[in-house]
């Protein structure tokens, strides 16, 4: 008896775990595709480590229905969503707009505005870093995402000139 409680005590957890990994999995894979070009967070050193630092670059449509933003800078509001809407039919740098979260009615792909601030981080293999570091510079880096049920990016792949960063590269 003792050791079914022991097995079944090791079991509940692990497949709660494999339960969470699976949903995020099939949240990430299945979801609606974006690709949002990015910048450099420090374009003296790209990359930092074996991390590419980066914000996006948004392309605003220019109303914000959730607060103000500070000094007149555009960035995402903590507490607000972003509403994105398809600008071509690959979801290639969409437009953008802040809305709250309870009026996403029109977006085609929702994201929490605080999930976009910056520090954001892409992890590469040191060996490739600079490599990579060298393409980011001569080359339009973006990033192709999926929208998590939660409002969240789920990061598929870093681009290069809309080509995977390994195939520009070489593998």
């Amino acid at each position: 008896m003792k050791s079914r409680l022991t097995a079944l005590a090791v079991l509940v957890p692990v497949l709660g775990l494999a339960a969470l990994v699976g949903r995020a999995e099939y949240a990430g894979s299945h979801g609606r595709t974006w690709t949002i070009p990015i910048d450099g967070y420090d374009p003296r050193d790209l990359l930092h480590g074996q991390y590419l630092q980066y914000r996006y670059r948004l392309h605003w449509d220019g109303r914000d229905t959730c607060g103000a933003t500070p000094n007149g800078v555009r960035e995402p509001v903590p507490g607000c969503c972003l509403c994105l809407s398809r600008s071509d039919d690959d979801g290639y740098d969409p437009w953008v707009r802040q809305v709250t979260c309870d009026q996403t009615d029109g977006c085609e792909g929702t994201l929490r505005a605080e999930t976009l601030l910056p520090p954001l981080r892409y992890f590469v293999d040191e060996e490739r870093a600079e490599d990579l570091e060298a393409a980011l510079r001569d080359r339009e880096a973006a990033l192709e995402l999926t929208v998590t049920p939660q409002g969240e990016p789920a990061v598929r792949e870093l681009m290069l000139d809309r080509l995977p960063w390994r195939e520009v590269l070489g593998r």
